[in-house]
């Protein structure tokens, strides 16, 4: 009996611990999350350095009634000088969009990208009402995608996918 319960107060332990540390993974358990593979078929630069492990593809919406197709940067983890962590390429729209809410929407847990049903939404970064009007300048080719995103200090930040 002393083992049922030691076992049950630890799982309660690990899963008050597991919310503190990165609550999205609860909120998987609930079903208002999803994971997001690692796609492996883009290579990312940003202004000429090369980084792994960034690049994630969404292709089903949480209403799970429309398609999409887009592949999601996760630069949170990046020293890189942006205020925009979670970048959106929306490959059907050829958008480049930024995620605006809260930073608890998105996580990244052994190399697996946890998006929630906020996290699915995203707001041009050339759109002037919403966004803050920036022209991404981008360029979608077969094998290559080409934007900017703007940096903390007045200038763009030039990133590069390129299909392996």
């Amino acid at each position: 009996m002393k083992k049922i319960i030691f076992l049950v107060i630890l799982i309660i332990f690990s899963l008050i611990t597991l919310y503190y540390y990165k609550p999205v993974t609860i909120d998987y358990l609930f079903g208002i999350t999803r994971t997001l593979k690692q796609e492996n078929g883009y290579q990312l630069d940003i202004n000429n350095k090369r980084y792994d492990n960034c690049v994630f593809k969404s292709t089903e919406s949480f209403d799970k009634k429309r398609k999409h197709n887009f592949l999601i940067l996760y630069l949170r983890d990046l020293n890189i000088k942006s205020d925009f962590k979670i970048i959106v390429v929306n490959l059907d729209d050829k958008v480049v969009g930024y995620f605006c809410g809260s930073d608890k929407c998105y996580d990244k847990v052994f190399g697996t990208l946890f998006q929630s049903d906020m996290g699915s939404f995203y707001t041009p970064l050339e759109d002037d009402a919403k966004g803050p009007g920036f022209d991404t300048k981008l360029k979608m080719e077969s094998k290559k995608i080409d934007f900017y995103i703007p940096s903390e200090r007045n200038e763009s930040l030039h990133i590069q996918l390129s299909k392996k």
